[in-house]
């Protein structure tokens, strides 16, 4: 008796599994697509079972905007170990793709080891185009390190404007950590990052070079948002 109730239940499941799958192949390939690239930006894991699923989700799951929106936080593409040629064909695909972060990671590579200083400036505008934080904020460093006042300009004011809003303070925590943790990796070569400038004319300087205890607090002069940034960054450096 045991034996005929896994059976059925074995055939039962079989036939759901059928019937989900036969319900799935009805759907738009773009609404199929649309909902596996939203898998594929929460994790890149996910994306791989899914694709493991069925016939249909391993199909529509090699479409480039799923790759374009596939997560890359479990693969490390900077680092000094060689990648699998699986990884590399897989990498392959974000970028044909326009994966933002790859886009990203790439240009940080090419800008601050002074390779090809026009593609990564590229690279990021592709980036965020699709909106990638990282992408904004590393492009705000390098206006502000800029010797041309109006780019200088620029990137103050949007970097101190990001700073107002305590969720998007959050996302600049997170993605300044992730930029030295990849420029430590690197072979920082582009001589900008020695530069170190204060920005503050006022008596928050003095404040600043005292040091505050929360680094990421909230500051309403704008010279002084930006001095908290290049020093963390560049002080790695000098």
């Amino acid at each position: 008796m045991p034996r005929i109730k896994k059976r059925l239940s074995r055939q039962y499941s079989c036939k759901e599994t059928r019937r989900v799958v036969s319900r799935i192949e009805t759907f738009p390939n773009e609404l199929v697509s649309e909902v596996l690239a939203r898998v594929a930006a929460s994790s890149v894991i996910d994306i791989i079972n899914a694709k493991s699923s069925c016939k249909t989700f391993k199909e529509i799951g090699e479409d480039s905007h799923v790759y374009h929106h596939v997560s890359l936080d479990k693969l490390c593409t900077d680092s000094w170990k060689p990648l699998s040629e699986e990884q590399h064909a897989f990498l392959n695909k974000c970028w044909k793709s326009e994966n933002p972060e790859l886009l990203y990671r790439q240009a940080v590579v090419d800008y601050f080891n002074g390779v090809d200083l026009e593609s990564a400036c590229n690279q990021l505008h592709k980036a965020m185009k699709s909106s990638h934080i990282g992408a904004l904020y590393v492009t705000c460093i390098i206006l502000i390190l800029n010797d041309d006042d109006k780019f200088k300009d620029k990137g103050i004011e949007i970097i101190s404007n990001m700073q107002k809003s305590a969720s998007m303070r959050r996302k600049l925590i997170s993605h300044r950590k992730n930029l030295l943790e990849s420029l430590r990796r690197m072979w920082v070569k582009n001589p900008i990052l020695k530069q170190q400038r204060i920005f503050c004319k006022t008596p928050h300087r003095n404040r600043w070079r005292s040091g505050w205890r929360d680094m990421d607090a909230k500051l309403q002069c704008q010279a002084c948002c930006v001095d908290r940034e290049i020093s963390a960054i560049c002080g790695f450096f000098n």
